[in-house]
């Protein structure tokens, strides 16, 4: 008799692997898809793995990444034991890490079956984050759409994003975007090895959120990355948070100064724990600055070697109209933020508010502001005060970064003669004053619910029409409602207490932002 426990084993090109039974299925534990980037390897491109003899044992999951910020509590209400013990640990998940990072795990509901494939790329800024347990849980997204799920580490902060500069610069002109070309070399091994784990190498979906998002859309049209993935999903991120490559070269200029080298071979030489105390020095603090133009921050560079074309440029030509794209976003993006972030936040004045919509590419900031502060004051009496520059500022930002990016994303792919998706996540598992801010569509894909002590039929219901729509796009690349139409004012689905069509832009600012920074 078969046991849960007991071990499997599969065949991959670089060698056998066990891993550990889970009911029917199994999850493999920490594969290298590259080898390991240290040494002399730090600041190069990955390449392939070694071969190994024998059996690998893959029933450990891997170190994170080396970072340094935490995963921030959720805002709005304060959490059970239970739920404050399960965010204490995703927090501490940092702790543990290591250079040597460039692994895989891989959740299946059988090595025996053809499934539909989702290769998830998580979010944390490019600064934060992991492919393991805590933060990322294949196991419940694998459950509750019958995917085969692969999650890849990758680089982040300057050892990931880092923008080659400096007298050497030539010798490592391949070697901006290290994180995507991370990411696009694990693509690569899971469309070679995942047959072996019961997936469908016909099928494959690359996926992501927040920093994971933004990553897909730039892998969207990177061509090392071409004919690995027949589909996409994009929450809470576009193609339009890139960065150009001054920016990013002045991130570097200024991290070379703070750790007193010159160029790229002595940043080699730096020990790890000095790199990672200045990368977070030289970049934006402030969320709102870094994610608008001109911000400065780790992330995708327009670098035109490793990302040739700006990848909207890119989809509005054409390139990426094959793949048919699950584009959401979450109604209250920036109340996370701008709650942990606390006075910091709020903005000195309306004028500098009014600049930073400039910023942004609004042209009618005033009518905008004006919007924003009708629409505050029909806010239930619990929402904070409607005059409070902080929730004008948070109404502004959760448009400007998350929800009119991806309508223009949605926009440019539909325009090229594609297909695109579109969904406004509103769960609100801690109320109104949280809302549903940036990150909380992991609660109900990661099936959270009794850890949270929030396990109703409502929330229920909210967990079962998103992992439903993202089984149904995994499976047919349709999630169950008609193809954005920008000719449609109510034109993205709702999933949340309601679900219903909605317009985004929403009516009351679509005005102002489809003149500007929505124009695709």
């Amino acid at each position: 008799m078969t046991r849960a426990t007991d071990p499997v084993v599969v065949s991959t090109r670089s060698g056998a692997v066990r891993g550990i039974r889970a009911g029917a299925g199994a999850v493999f534990c920490a594969i290298p898809f590259a080898v390991p980037p240290v040494g002399e390897r730090r600041f190069r491109p990955p390449q392939p793995p070694r071969p190994w003899t024998g059996v690998r044992d893959g029933t450990a999951f891997p170190p994170a990444p080396p970072q340094t910020r935490a995963m921030p509590a959720p805002a709005g209400r304060s959490l059970s034991s239970r739920g404050a013990a399960m965010m204490d640990a995703a927090r501490r998940m940092g702790d543990t890490s290591a250079e040597d990072c460039l692994y895989l795990n891989v959740w299946t509901p059988s090595i025996h079956t053809k499934s539909p494939v989702l290769v998830w790329i998580y979010g944390g800024g490019f600064e934060t984050g992991s492919a393991s347990p805590p933060k990322f849980d294949g196991a419940a997204v694998s459950r509750l759409t019958g995917a085969v799920v692969v999650a890849a580490n990758y680089r982040l902060g300057a050892l990931g994003w880092v923008y080659p500069t400096g007298p050497d610069r030539a010798e490592w002109a391949d070697s901006a975007n290290l994180g995507l070309q991370d990411q696009a070399a694990a693509l690569r091994w899971v469309s070679e090895n995942i047959a072996a784990f019961g997936g469908d190498p016909d099928n494959i979906t690359v996926g992501g959120g927040s920093a994971g998002a933004f990553s897909v859309g730039a892998l969207l049209t990177q061509p090392a990355a071409a004919g690995t993935f027949h589909q996409a999903i994009l929450h809470s991120g576009s193609t339009g948070r890139v960065y150009t490559p001054e920016i990013a070269e002045s991130i570097t200029t200024d991290l070379f100064s703070v750790l007193g080298v010159t160029d790229m071979h002595g940043l080699t030489a730096v020990p790890l724990e000095d790199i990672l105390r200045a990368q977070v020095t030289v970049i934006d603090s402030d969320i709102g600055v870094r994610s608008l133009p001109g911000g400065r921050a780790w992330g995708v560079v327009h670098d035109g070697t490793v990302v040739v074309e700006h990848p909207h440029d890119a989809v509005r030509a054409g390139t990426a109209a094959g793949i048919p794209l699950l584009i959401g976003a979450n109604k209250d993006e920036f109340r996370m933020f701008a709650a942990l972030a606390g006075d910091s936040y709020r903005p000195p004045d309306e004028s500098w508010l009014r600049a930073e919509m400039a910023r942004a590419g609004v042209e009618r900031t005033r009518d905008l502001l004006a919007a924003y502060r009708i629409r505050l004051r029909t806010r239930p009496a619990t929402a904070p005060a409607p005059d409070a520059l902080e929730e004008l500022r948070t109404l502004f930002l959760s448009d400007a970064v998350y929800r009119v990016p991806a309508i223009r994303l949605a926009r440019a792919q539909t325009a090229a003669g594609g297909r695109a998706y579109t969904y406004l996540f509103e769960g609100s598992p801690f109320g109104e004053p949280g809302g549903a801010y940036h990150s909380v569509e992991a609660m109900y894909l990661y099936d959270k619910l009794a850890a949270l002590d929030i396990d109703t039929p409502e929330h229920r219901a909210v967990r079962d029409a998103l992992a439903g729509a993202w089984a149904r796009f995994l499976a047919t690349g349709d999630p169950g409602w008609p193809a954005y139409d920008f000719a449609q004012r109510a034109n993205t689905y709702q999933i949340g207490p309601t679900t219903a069509f909605a317009a985004e832009p929403p009516e009351d600012v679509a005005a102002y932002w489809l003149s500007a920074a929505c124009d695709a």
